[in-house]
C-alpha cells in the first residue's frame, strides 16, 4: 500500500489553526501518518522541556484518532551557543551550527534528546537529511576537525594538513589519503546510528528509527543509506527517506530538472534491498505555492506512484509556517487528482518497468579517476547526479534501473561495475567510459582520443540539421574506427562563413568482431553542458541508437517537445503496456504521437483521450505541466 505521510512542525501547531484543524487536512489528504517535526538540537533544557510536553500532548492526540506518529528530529545541527566540536571544513571553515559526532560530549547529549523523545510514545523517530557530511560547506571537504584528523593520520600512519587531506585525496586515481578520509567518515556515521539505536532500546525497542537519506550518504561519505538505515532500525523494520525533491526543480538545484528528481527516487531505491519501507521525498520547500507550486509536487507523486517501488511519499502539503486556511491548494490539488492516482494503479501495478537500462554504480568514488576540472575541489560531491539519467529524461527516452532493458547506458566510471554479459544488449557510452573500456580490452571502436574543444554546434542527419548550444561545452576530438558509422559531428569554426567549417566525431555506432555494439559520444558527460543533449536532435539520435544497439524499437518513443518525460511498464506476458507522459514545460503539447514497440488492438486512458493507430497513439491536447497515460493491449 502506497501510504501518505504528512509533516508538521510541532512548534507551529497553534499558528498553523489548531491540533483540530490540522487533523481535518490529514484525513483530507488521506494520511495515515503525521511527521511532528522538531527544531535545531537545542542545549537549553528550559525549552527542550516545552518541546517535549508538546511532543507528548501532540504524540497522544493525533495517536487517539488513528494516526501513527513520528518525530523528525535534526541529526547534528545544533541551535545556540554550545561546546560541542564542531565540523569542520578542509580549508578550516567552522561550521558553527553542525556538531561533530566524534565527539563523546555531543553523543552523550543526543542519547539524552532521543531518549527524551521515545518517552512521548511516538512510534517512529527519523533523523533528518542532515545525517551526513557532504553538501554542507561550499569550501572544503568535510570533516576535518581535530578528532578526524586525529583518526585520519593515525589510519596513515603519517601526520597530513587538512589542506593536504583534500589536495591528496581528491586527485588522481584512487588512493590512501582518499581511502582514510572516507573510511573514517563512513565509521563515524556507523558509530553514530549504533549509539542513537542504543540509546532508544533502553527506553522502547519497538519503537522504529529511521533516516532521511542525502546525496553523499549513497557513497560520498564512506557509508550508504541503507545501511545506516539497517543500523538505526535495531529489531523493528527499517524506515528510509529518499532524497530529492519537487521544489529543487524551482530553481535547479544542482542542475536538476523535475524529471532528473523523478529518476534520482528511481536510482536510489534500485539500490536498496528488501525488508526497508521506503518513502520519497515529496517536499515543496519553502512553501506556499508563491514559492513552489503544487503542481511539481502533484506530477512527482504521480510519477513515483507509476514507478511504484517505493512504499509512500513524505508529502509536504501542509505550509510550515501559515494557517491550513490560507494555503490549502496543495491538498486541493492532491484530492482533485485522486482519479489520476487511481488509474495510474490500475494501469501501472503489476507491471515492470522497460526501456534503456541506465548503469549507475551507488559507490564509485573511491576507485575513481578525478577529473582534472573538479580535482581539490567539493564539488567532486556532484557525482551523485546521473548524466546518463538526465540524458534520457531530456530526450524522453523510458529507463529502467533493474534489469536488462532494451539496451544499456553507462558513462564515466560506472563501466567498472557493469555485469559481465551486459555487452550483448548493447551500450551508450560517453567518452570517459568508452577510455576505461578500451584499457579494459574491449574493442569499443576508438582508435584515439585527440585535444579537448569547445564546441557550441553539432551537425546531425548528414548536416542537414545543425544545433546550438548557446553556452558551448567541452568536448575532444577523437578518431573512431574506420568500421564505425558517425551518427552526428561537432562543428569546429574557423571562419564566420560555413564553407570554412571543420567537422570532427560526435557521436558513432560501432560493432566490433564480437558482435558488441557501442554508441559512443566525443564528451565526458560529468561535469560538462547539459546541452549536449537538451534538443530534439539528440533525442532523436537516441532512438536511432537503441535500434542500431539492440535491433528492438523503445517501448515508447514520443520527441520533439521540451521536458516531456515518459515512463513504460510491461505485464509478464508482454501483451499489456502502460505508458505515461508527464508535459513539464509552460507550453501545452497539442497532439502527442507516440509511437510504439508495435501494432496493438486495444487501448484505455488517464487523464486524456485519444486513438491507436496500430504501433501509434495520437493523444488528446496535454496542458502545461499535466499527465496523460494509457494502457495498450496487443
Amino acid at each position: 500500500m502506497y501510504r501518505i505521510s504528512v509533516p508538521v512542525v510541532l512548534a507551529n501547531l497553534e499558528k498553523n489553526g489548531g491540533k483540530e484543524r490540522i487533523l481535518a487536512e490529514l484525513r483530507r489528504i488521506g494520511a495515515t501518518r503525521v511527521m511532528l517535526a522538531l527544531g535545531a538540537l537545542s542545549t537549553d533544557r528550559q525549552e527542550r522541556e516545552k518541546e517535549l510536553v508538546l511532543l507528548r500532548e501532540s504524540c497522544q492526540f493525533f495517536k487517539q484518532h488513528g494516526f501513527e506518529v513520528g518525530s523528525w528530529m535534526w541529526t547534528f545541527w545544533c541551535d545556540g551557543e554550545n561546546a560541542f566540536t564542531k565540523m569542520t571544513a578542509a580549508d578550516g571553515n567552522v561550521l558553527q551550527s553542525f556538531a561533530c559526532p566524534l565527539d563523546s560530549a555531543f553523543l552523550a547529549f543526543v542519547r539524552e534528546y532521543i531518549q527524551g523523545i521515545a518517552r512521548c510514545g511516538v512510534d517512529l523517530i527519523l533523523f533528518d537529511d542532515d545525517y551526513r557530511y557532504g553538501f554542507l560547506s561550499k569550501t572544503g571537504l568535510l570533516c576535518t576537525c581535530e578528532h578526524h584528523m586525529r583518526k585520519i593520520c593515525a589510519e596513515l600512519g603519517e601526520e597530513i594538513t587538512p589542506a593536504e587531506l583534500q589536495r591528496l585525496a581528491i586527485s588522481g586515481e584512487g588512493n590512501k589519503y582518499r581511502d582514510a578520509w572516507m573510511k573514517v567518515n563512513g565509521e563515524s556515521l556507523r558509530a553514530y546510528a549504533i549509539n542513537a539505536r542504543a540509546a532508544l532500546d533502553e527506553v522502547d525497542p519497538t519503537i522504529r528509527m529511521g533516516v532521511c537519506s542525502c546525496m553523499s550518504l549513497w557513497d560520498n561519505d564512506g557509508v550508504d543509506s541503507e545501511t545506516v538505515c539497517r543500523l538505526l532500525a535495531g529489531n523493528t523494520k527499517p524506515f528510509l527517506r529518499l532524497i530529492g525533491a519537487p521544489y529543487w526543480a524551482v530553481k535547479q538545484s544542482w542542475g536538476n530538472r523535475l524529471a532528473h528528481v523523478f529518476e534520482l527516487e528511481r536510482m536510489e531505491r534500485s539500490w536498496c534491498g528488501d525488508g526497508i519501507e521506503i518513502v520519497c521525498e515529496g517536499d515543496a520547500y519553502p512553501r506556499p505555492r508563491t514559492h513552489c507550486p503544487a503542481a511539481y509536487l502533484e506530477l512527482f507523486d504521480m510519477a513515483m506512484r507509476a514507478d511504484g517501488t517505493t512504499d509512500g511519499i513524505m508529502k509536504y502539503a501542509i505550509d510550515y509556517y501559515s494557517t491550513v486556511d490560507y494555503e490549502h491548494g496543495y491538498i486541493d490539488r492532491h484530492c482533485k487528482n485522486q482519479p489520476i492516482y487511481d488509474g495510474i494503479s490500475a494501469f501501472f501495478d503489476g507491471k515492470t518497468a522497460c526501456g534503456v537500462r541506465v548503469y549507475e554504480a551507488m559507490q564509485k568514488l573511491a576507485d575513481m579517476k578525478i577529473p582534472s576540472e573538479v580535482e581539490n575541489s567539493y564539488e567532486i560531491e556532484n557525482i551523485f547526479f546521473s548524466p546518463a539519467a538526465r540524458m534520457l529524461a531530456d530526450c524522453s527516452v523510458p529507463s529502467v534501473y533493474q534489469g536488462e532493458g532494451v539496451c544499456g547506458i553507462a558513462f564515466g566510471e560506472n563501466v567498472k561495475y557493469l555485469p559481465k554479459d551486459v555487452f550483448k544488449k548493447g551500450l551508450i557510452l560517453d567518452l570517459r567510459a568508452a577510455e576505461i573500456l578500451t584499457d579494459m580490452g574491449v574493442d569499443v571502436g576508438l582508435a584515439r582520443i585527440g585535444e579537448k574543444r569547445r564546441v557550441t554546434d553539432e551537425s546531425f542527419d548528414g548536416g542537414r540539421e545543425q544545433i546550438n548550444m548557446n553556452r558551448g561545452a567541452d568536448v575532444y576530438e577523437l578518431e573512431p574506427d574506420e568500421k564505425a558509422r558517425v551518427l552526428s559531428s561537432f562543428v569546429i569554426h574557423t571562419s564566420k562563413f560555413s564553407d570554412g567549417d571543420r567537422l570532427i566525431p560526435a557521436c558513432y555506432f560501432y560493432e566490433n568482431a564480437s558482435g558488441e555494439r557501442f554508441v559512443v559520444y566525443a564528451f565526458h558527460a560529468y561535469f560538462n553542458n547539459d546541452q549536449l543533449w537538451r534538443s530534439y536532435a539528440r533525442a532523436g539520435q537516441l532512438t536511432q541508437a537503441v535500434k542500431l544497439l539492440s535491433g528492438k524499437a523503445l517501448p515508447a518513443s514520443c520527441y520533439g517537445n521540451p521536458d516531456l518525460y515518459m515512463m513504460c511498464k510491461k505485464n509478464d506476458d508482454g501483451d499489456a503496456m502502460a505508458v505515461g507522459l508527464w508535459n513539464i514545460f509552460a507550453d501545452s503539447i497539442p497532439a502527442p504521437a507516440v509511437e510504439l514497440d508495435g501494432a496493438y488492438t486495444d487501448i484505455r486512458f488517464i487523464n486524456c483521450t485519444g486513438r491507436l493507430e496500430g504501433s501509434r497513439v495520437v493523444l488528446s491536447e496535454m496542458a502545461p505541466y499535466s499527465f496523460a497515460g494509457f494502457e495498450v493491449r496487443r
